[in-house]
């Protein structure tokens, strides 16, 4: 499994607050000379009363630099070392109807943010309407395919739809485009509520692509919006 999963305990004294949907920033000094290196992680898991300090992030180990954070944070464990986290952070977090349909699409590493949302709607709220869609280039890449099922089993009102981006060998569920993938399930979208975790041109083209079902960007939330805003054309 190429991703990581990473639990991070505040101190005692410290409050940790913030809302299921927002990211954290996590510095780092990866290079020895004294700077930090800034990180940003979704939130995997939703606020937890009883323990508030803690947090966990999702790191995929696809990169030279992935390799570094997963290493140095591998040496902490189990020393008194701490590091530096900035929260909450981001506008993209629940703050939806609950009495309203719940679509939440991810792509790659993207559920970790969309795992945390799931969470707290059916704690909210068990009998939520909830359908999740994750898709992957790999199947390997589901890394939390058991967690989810077992949450559609428990809940009888979500669903989870597992889509591998295309046909391969042993794979029996969903495959193709995500957008195609729930264009097939659904006659309308006009009064969903929907969060999308993926890259801008994921996030963009979804909802361009299912707007003829009524889907528009004003029901829509996800970070996307904010550090990569749609390019506005200007007449002149």
């Amino acid at each position: 499994m190429n991703t990581v999963q990473v639990s991070l305990q505040a101190a005692d004294d410290v409050a940790v607050s913030y809302l299921a949907g927002q990211y954290l920033k996590l510095e780092l000094p990866l290079d020895g000379d004294g700077a930090v290196t800034p990180l940003f992680y979704s939130i995997a898991n939703r606020p937890n009363p009883m323990n508030p300090g803690s947090l966990e992030i999702f790191i995929y180990n696809g990169s030279e630099l992935a390799s570094r954070i997963i290493q140095y944070l591998r040496q902490l464990t189990g020393s008194h070392e701490q590091v530096t986290v900035t929260l909450p952070m981001g506008k993209a977090y629940l703050q939806t109807d609950l009495e309203k349909s719940h679509l939440l699409v991810a792509a790659g590493s993207g559920i970790a943010k969309i795992r945390c949302i799931a969470a707290e709607i059916v704690a909210r709220s068990s009998n939520a309407q909830v359908d999740i869609y994750w898709s992957n280039r790999l199947a390997e890449d589901f890394y939390l395919l058991d967690e989810f099922r077992q949450l559609a089993e428990q809940y009888p009102n979500l669903s989870f739809t597992p889509i591998l981006e295309s046909v391969a060998s042993g794979w029996a569920g969903r495959t193709g485009y995500i957008y195609r993938v729930i264009e097939q399930d659904f006659d309308s979208l006009h009064s969903t509520r929907t969060y999308l975790c993926g890259s801008p041109n994921m996030v963009y083209g979804t909802i361009d692509q299912l707007s003829m079902l009524g889907l528009s960007e004003d029901s829509c939330y996800s970070d996307v919006f904010e550090y990569a805003p749609r390019q506005q054309s200007v007449a002149v």
